[in-house]
């Protein structure tokens, strides 16, 4: 009957006091009674912890609803965020359509404001809108496709490789507030022009380097970048990223717009996979 006060008294001299920790257990020792014949025995501290500790989870258990477990919750939590992810990959495969499929609209400047556009090919164009849309003077970023013969190319077609194009991003900017020379800048420190293969993960034509040119002015910019580039030696090899003539540009569908925002989880999944972020540091 004294033992069990004793060890109470020991369990919290443990967490209070060493010294008062081995008072207390010296007594323990003194008043616990011997041993019991036929196997029966003391029970000792860390026994009574461990009955402690379940004691504690068997409560915290029972407090969820519905008779949940942590466990529950998890698991529920993971196919919150998955079915989203499969979701959109049905929609890539073609297997799912709805309004979400549809193009997107393709912004329209303003009459009178002087906004411009610039059209670049780096690969994956989920990669491609946030470091444009984050500097001053871009108004809005659009994915799509351009360089192929296909008109009205889906993401499915585009992907397989059989329309010519290549995942591009289009921006529109305030050429007052951000020069095309800064978005060139932008642009070579997202990729990896050594490549004419494909870029990071994703092989194929379709996810090739280019710079699509509106006209001389921007022709004699791009060029420029690369012959500077060059010079420098960034890179370990020859850069062999296209510059082409724009040509029509098609918006990619509704769901891929904004892609790192709206589908923060899958595309942070493909863009730690890719190996971009290493390439560009």
């Amino acid at each position: 009957p004294m033992t069990a006060p004793s060890l109470v008294v020991s369990n919290l001299g443990a967490r209070a006091n060493p010294r008062v920790a081995r008072r207390a257990s010296s007594r323990a020792r003194r008043v616990a009674p011997p041993r019991a014949s036929g196997g029966g025995r003391r029970q000792t501290i860390e026994e009574s912890d461990a009955s402690d500790a379940s004691s504690g989870a068997a409560g915290r258990a029972s407090s969820l609803p519905l008779g949940l477990t942590r466990r529950n919750l998890i698991d529920a939590a993971f196919v919150a965020v998955s079915i989203p992810l499969w979701k959109d990959i049905a929609h890539d495969l073609g297997y799912l359509q709805g309004p979400e499929d549809a193009p997107a609209d393709l912004p329209v400047p303003p009459p009178g404001s002087g906004y411009v556009t610039a059209t670049f090919s780096g690969g994956c164009f989920w990669c491609m809108e946030r470091p444009f849309d984050e500097l001053d003077g871009v108004i809005a970023t659009t994915s799509g496709y351009t360089g192929g013969f296909v008109d009205n190319p889906t993401y499915h077609e585009v992907g397989a490789g059989r329309t010519g194009h290549r995942e591009s991003v289009q921006i529109l900017y305030d050429p007052r507030a951000v020069s095309y020379e800064q978005l060139l800048q932008t642009f070579w420190r997202q990729i990896d022009p050594t490549r004419d293969d494909g870029m990071f993960l994703d092989s194929g034509f379709q996810y090739t380097s280019a710079i699509y040119v509106a006209d001389e002015s921007q022709r004699a910019a791009a060029e420029g970048s690369v012959r500077a580039l060059t010079e420098e030696g960034r890179f370990p090899g020859p850069i062999k990223t296209a510059i082409e003539p724009a040509s029509t540009f098609w918006p990619a569908e509704k769901y891929h717009q904004d892609y790192y925002r709206r589908n923060f989880a899958r595309y942070g999944f493909y863009r730690f996979l890719s190996g971009r972020d290493e390439f560009v540091r």
